[in-house]
């Protein structure tokens, strides 16, 4: 079984939902509320460190590290990005301040960077290197993955804001 993630079309469609919502709320909009959407990672330990969750650098803004990359980290990294990024949306949902664009939609756009590098190894395993050992994990992936989208795109509180 193969799935394609693309980020880009994700947060598209997300955003094309939010908007088509209207983004409203009968409350008096407070432009100072914003969601606090942290861009820090948690502190890890050297046992902790895994490349692919790690801020691109280099050239272009960053490249992906693909010359260190390990199918052994890729698990443990999508696990770790799809639970931070489920954390961002929470802090969006739970945001008591009034929705706004800034606060809702652009905050959605900032959460899940680390998630949306991991997921560019991904890509490139299913679509590049795939073995028989990328299968093994894509298999334990793959209903992780679903129930990771589902919590977002299902989330009874984002859809209100």
């Amino acid at each position: 079984m193969s799935i394609k993630f693309n980020s880009l079309g994700r947060k598209s469609g997300l955003l094309m939902l939010m908007a088509s919502m209207g983004c409203s709320s009968s409350q008096p909009v407070n432009h100072s509320g914003s969601a606090a959407v942290s861009n820090e990672q948690p502190q890890t330990t050297q046992q902790d460190h895994n490349i692919l969750l790690t801020e691109w650098t280099g050239p272009y803004g960053g490249v992906p590290a693909f010359d260190k990359m390990k199918l052994a980290d890729l698990k443990p990294a999508v696990e770790k990005g799809m639970a931070a990024h489920l954390a961002e949306i929470r802090t969006i949902a739970n945001n008591p301040s009034a929705p706004t664009f800034e606060n809702t939609i652009e905050a959605m756009e900032k959460a899940g960077q680390s998630f949306g590098r991991v997921m560019v190894y991904y890509g490139l395993w299913n679509s590049n290197l795939s073995t028989p050992e990328f299968r093994k994990v894509q298999a334990e992936l793959v209903p992780q993955l679903a129930e990771y989208r589902s919590k977002i795109s299902q989330n009874p509180k984002l859809f209100q804001r």
